[in-house]
Formats: structure tokens, sequence, C-alpha cells
């Protein structure tokens, strides 16, 4: 079987999706949430200087702007049209026309991303992703989504395994596979390492020097020629 994963990130998007999301929503469900946006830049701040990890930051972030308990109506009618309005018309061209490509070959399509699975799963499916592996995020009995991480962020090494639990669920044995994976970021190595042909999307030259490292392909997602 044939498979195709992809970032969605910067890869599939022009831009990240995450904190444009956080404002999104609390711009529609609760306007005076935005006034933590000082206190998120510090956070951003904080992230980058390594006083915590992406997981913390991120549930840091929902609980913020979204609140800790997310009514399942409200969130799914905010995402439907997040995704419609901002993100939908953000795709690259390149990305486009790969995708297109690639499922004209019959190709099992996924996106593999660290993105809240609460609206990656919502873009793939609008895209006709086959699937998405995303990061997860606990329920309440009454059906309430928490702002906690249910287990790992899906990032670098973690997302790895995820898509190896989610070849085990889907029977998939990785012999029998032959994967592609296109990612603008180098936290994706680890999947890319597993892969059989790596695409680095839109690289910075500290990327193309890694990808020549590694015997990556470079593919620019800008512009719908694609290299």
């Amino acid at each position: 079987m044939n498979i195709a994963i992809y970032d969605l990130d910067k890869t599939i998007t022009r831009r990240p999706t995450f904190t444009r999301f956080l404002l999104y929503h609390a711009q529609r469900a609760a306007p005076f949430r935005l006034a933590g946006l000082p206190i998120w830049i510090m956070a951003l701040i904080g992230y980058r200087v390594g006083l915590y990890g992406r997981k913390p930051l991120k549930q840091f972030g929902i609980s913020m702007f979204m609140g800790r308990n997310l009514d399942a109506d409200i969130l799914t009618k905010i995402v439907a049209d997040f995704v419609a309005e901002a993100v939908l018309t953000d795709i690259q061209p390149g990305a486009a026309k790969s995708i297109e490509n690639d499922r004209s070959q019959n190709k099992k399509m996924v996106i593999a991303s660290a993105a809240p699975a609460f609206y990656a799963h919502e873009i793939g499916e609008l895209m006709g992703f086959d699937a998405v592996v995303a990061t997860r995020h606990k329920l309440r009995p009454d059906g309430k989504t928490r702002h906690l991480i249910d287990g790992e962020n899906c990032y670098g090494p973690e997302k790895l395994k995820m898509v190896r639990t989610w070849f085990d669920a889907q029977g998939l044995k990785r012999e029998d596979c032959h994967i592609s994976v296109y990612s603008d970021h180098a936290s994706d190595a680890p999947l890319m390492d597993w892969a059989d042909a790596a695409y680095m999307v839109n690289p910075s030259e500290k990327l193309r020097r890694l990808a020549a490292q590694k015997n990556w392909q470079i593919r620019d997602f800008s512009s719908d020629k694609g290299r």
C-alpha cells in the first residue's frame, strides 16, 4: 500500500493554525478572553527559552482563550467556521497540487499534526484525507472537551509513535507499505527517517543542509510548481 503523510501547519497551510484558532475561538465565544493576549505572548517567549515544553504551553493557551471545559455544540460550530474561513483559504498552492497528485495515484492520504484533533479532523475530512493523526484532548463524561491533552502532544518522536499506533490499529504492516512524508520542520525528522521518501517543504538554508545530510528531497509548496 502507498501512503502519503502530510504535516499540517506551514506544510499544507501557509501559516500556523494553533494561536489563530485560540484567538478565533475567543473572539467568537468570549471576547473578554482576548485581554490575555500579552500573557500568551510572554508564554510563547517562555517556551522559546526553554522554561517548559509544548504540552503545558498548549494546555495553558486553551485554558486561557477557550476555557477548561468546552461545550461540544459550540466547539463544533466554531471549528467549522474557522476551518472554512481561516484554513481552507490558506492552503499552499504546491500542497494542493501535491495532494491532488498523490490522491490520483490512489495513495492512502493521512495528516499527522501536533494541532488539536478537534479541528485537525475537520480539516482532514473537508480536504478528503483518509485519516488524521493529531493531538487528542480529554473528554468529560458529559461530552465536553477539556483543555488537558490526552496522552502526549503529537510532536517530534511522539508523532512517529502515534503514526505507528495508527498503523497497528489499521492492521498495516510497515514492510507492506511505501510511505511518503511531507513536512516543513526538523521536529518531524523521526517520522521522515522512518519513511521511504521524505520531502522537506519550503526549507530555510539550515534545513536545506539537513535535508542534504538526510537525503531528503526538497519541495516548494509556496508555488504550484512544487520545486
